[in-house]
């Protein structure tokens, strides 16, 4: 990505933050922190046939600053990881990432906020647990955004977030770019009067995203343009001091152009439009030794590495159980849906699904240690075909506090 290189990227990272931070730098933290990781996968590829198996070593270090006063919220985040492939080594690489976050309540009633996050890595299973996506090449980009709160009445606020996003993604014959922009008004109001200890919620979304995808090999070339609209509502309520439940359902507009070349000559160019719905649930507990998280979606968005976006079903499951205060135990579970049909090339079509328990310890409070076995099995509806991936990783890490 030449515009959006990694020096690049991290000079307007710490342009963005050390500049502000400067005038209030005393009371704010500095953590360097460096760890280990080992890992064993069955599938470092995630094929679904001729699986290798290997051993990966990670070593990262990195920096995080945090800042927190009566009206600035700051923090910043630099990690740079490399990776080392016991029999594979032409897949060893180095990867990082940085963000920088920054909030500034002005008034009681009004708020700003901004961010920017970078991200240059080559996993293909890095978001699989997220996204429940595969992905293939090495990928670079990057993320903006704005925004700002205001208290419209006592019990009424309102919230306009602007989003600019861009990657690349390299891969042996294929480059795939990405671009979205992404503007979100939400509103709140606490309706306790009425129902006790309830928040409504009013959403509307608007995103523009492009896909090019081009191939080395040859000179084909294909465009994908989306407008997608979404409206929902619904409401948060706390069930008792310990349960929050959350529900939203509304309604999606998408509008897609799609366009294929082969050099300058335009063999395809057509728009196709879709109506869906948009749903987001959950329940969460937080208890003394429980920390308990449920949750259930269906929406639009725009997504790394499948050339366009895709309707997203997910539900997940996520537990934390405290044993004492040092060591917890871990289990998440998830289920994805990504689809996508399209006029061009071939429908997308995948679920996956992730299971990974686990478990973390802190000790000589500087040095936390913690393993995970994620097994996660990808199914390609399209072609029917399985891909799957045992997983077992141990990290140790250590924080230097200044």
């Amino acid at each position: 990505m030449s515009e959006f290189n990694f020096k690049c990227l991290m000079v307007l990272v710490l342009c963005f933050t050390l500049s502000p931070l400067q005038a209030f730098a005393e009371p704010g933290k500095f953590v360097p922190f460096v760890s280990i990781k080992q890992e064993y996968s069955d599938n470092i590829l995630f094929t679904t046939d001729n699986e290798e198996e290997d051993f990966i070593t990670t070593a990262t270090a990195g920096l995080t600053y945090s800042y927190d006063s009566e009206r600035v919220d700051a923090k910043i985040n630099g990690r740079l990881l490399h990776l080392f492939y016991k029999d594979n080594d032409q897949l060893d690489t180095t990867d990082g990432n940085a963000s920088a976050i920054w909030n500034y309540q002005y008034t009681e009633k009004l708020g700003f906020g901004a961010s920017i996050k970078y991200r240059n890595d080559s996993k293909r299973d890095r978001d699989t647990d997220t996204t429940g996506l595969v992905l293939s090449g090495d990928r670079e980009g990057a993320k903006f955004t704005v925004s700002s709160n205001y208290m419209l009445s006592e019990l009424t606020k309102g919230e306009i977030e602007v989003f600019y996003g861009l990657e690349e993604i390299d891969g042996i014959y294929t480059e795939e770019d990405n671009d979205t922009i992404n503007i979100n008004l939400n509103f709140s109001k606490n309706l306790s009067k009425t129902f006790k200890n309830t928040i409504g919620l009013l959403n509307f979304s608007y995103m523009h995203y492009t896909s090019d995808y081009e191939t080395l090999t040859t000179t084909l070339n294909r465009n994908y343009a989306s407008d997608v609209m979404q409206v929902y509502a619904g409401f948060s309520k706390d069930l008792t001091e310990l349960y929050n439940f959350y529900l939203q359902a509304g309604a999606s507009y998408t509008d897609t152009k799609e366009t294929t070349k082969i050099g300058n000559i335009v063999i395809y160019d057509q728009d196709d439009d879709n109506l869906g719905g948009v749903l987001l649930a959950g329940l969460n507990y937080g208890g003394l030794y429980y920390d308990i998280g449920f949750s259930l979606s269906h929406d639009v968005r725009g997504s790394s590495g499948t050339n366009g976006t895709v309707e997203r079903s997910a539900v997940s499951l996520n537990i934390d159980r405290k044993v004492s205060d040092d060591f917890f135990l871990t289990f998440d579970t998830s289920c994805y849906l990504n689809q996508n049909e399209r006029k061009t090339s071939a429908d997308l079509d995948e679920f996956t699904f992730n299971v990974q328990p686990g478990f973390r310890y802190r000790f000589w409070d500087t040095f936390t240690f913690s393993g995970v076995y994620r097994f996660t099995s990808v199914k390609d509806k399209t072609n029917d075909s399985v891909s799957e991936r045992n997983l077992i990783y141990f990290v140790i890490k250590k924080d230097f506090e200044l």
